[in-house]
């Protein structure tokens, strides 16, 4: 089994509804783009904490 995380940094969506727009907005502007965005200091360090534990 796997499963993919999506981390992000901001503002906690009011809903779920419109969490599910976000993570969607984001998924289209950055999954399957040549665009480039590097992450965050916190988001490389929540990264690289999980990645501690595999």
């Amino acid at each position: 089994m796997s499963y993919d995380l999506a981390v992000r940094e901001g503002e906690r969506p009011a809903d779920d509804k419109t969490a599910g727009r976000v993570f969607n907005d984001l998924y289209d502007r950055l999954v399957d783009t040549e665009v480039g965005q590097p992450p965050t200091e916190r988001i490389a360090a929540y990264v690289a904490a999980l990645l501690e534990r595999v």
